[in-house]
């Protein structure tokens, strides 16, 4: 599994902790659950430092803060590895620019600021056309998922560490919220999905649904992190749009135990919007996430 981070460039090791979990638990059921693997508890150290430099600054989480899922899903659909944003290709030297989301008659949300760690890069390391047309996207993102999702995930934010980055906040709580849009791997670098089936015991739950144009969605429910008789659930879903793995999560938090405040259904409600999906063809054609590269289903 590719373990790179570079900026922007797809889901954080936390969203992809939740979806390897997910395919371990239903192609072995009977193996012992593996807590050490929950999204949640793997980032728990980095989220709450983050949560620190958020409320110092007016930020998230490194992994936009991913908690339960964060964004998505490597192994159900999407190449796995940790990546960031692109900084070479053509694409992503592209001059085709994105609408601005003054047009959209709101306000673009502050983005929270995070210190990348010794060692990995973030989306200040960019050239400075390319820096601009991320944040630019990132600002239509966070504007969108504000209006689309319930307003108890409170105001969505991109975060500067990746363009895959975001996060929600209410009532003192940190939603970590991914939102990933990755070349797919060369044919053959990646097999079937996994089936599609609920694994009650385990807390985790998947559904299939059509958005328009036929699309078909893959979402999921699962337990992250637990404390005693406590439990967060975080939602997420996975689809394929042109060439592209498409990924969306929000997660829990994990400090207060308070679960993601978006249920499957309204995420993908959320995901079927004309709009939504207008920003994903533009990231499908434009790339500023890396290409994935593992191989699904473990």
């Amino acid at each position: 599994m590719d373990t790179d981070r570079s900026p922007g460039r797809g889901p954080g090791p936390e969203a992809e902790a939740l979806l390897i979990r997910a395919v371990m638990e239903q192609t072995a059921e009977s193996a012992p659950s593996l807590p050490d693997l929950v999204p949640v508890a793997l980032v728990q150290g980095r989220r709450r430092r983050t949560r620190v430099r958020a409320a110092v600054g007016a930020g998230v989480t490194g992994v936009v803060a991913l908690g339960v899922f964060g964004a998505v899903l490597p192994m159900w659909g999407s190449g796995g590895g940790a990546q960031t944003a692109q900084t070479g290709s053509a694409a992503s030297q592209t001059t085709t620019a994105t609408p601005s989301p003054a047009a959209t008659g709101r306000t673009a949300p502050t983005p929270v600021h995070v210190e990348p760690t010794p060692g990995e890069t973030s989306m200040a390391d960019l050239p400075p056309a390319e820096r601009a047309r991320q944040e630019n996207f990132q600002q239509q993102v966070a504007v969108l998922l504000d209006e689309l999702l319930p307003a108890r995930l409170g105001t969505v934010r991109p975060v500067d560490l990746a363009v895959n980055r975001y996060q929600g906040g209410s009532d003192g709580n940190t939603f970590p919220v991914v939102f990933s849009v990755r070349p797919q791997a060369d044919p053959g670098d990646a097999g079937a999905d996994p089936a599609c089936k609920d694994t009650p015991s385990k807390g985790f739950r998947c559904r299939t649904a059509l958005l328009p144009g036929g699309i078909r969605v893959r979402s999921f429910s699962a337990v992250g992190n637990q404390k005693g008789s406590q439990a967060i659930t975080g939602v997420a879903l996975k689809f394929t749009y042109g060439r592209s793995s498409v990924s969306l999560s929000v997660d829990g938090d994990d400090s207060s135990m308070v679960s993601a405040p978006v249920t499957v259904t309204q995420l993908v409600d959320a995901v079927g919007d004309s709009r939504f999906l207008k920003l994903v063809k533009y990231a499908d054609e434009h790339p500023m996430e890396d290409k994935e590269h593992s191989v699904r289903g473990g």
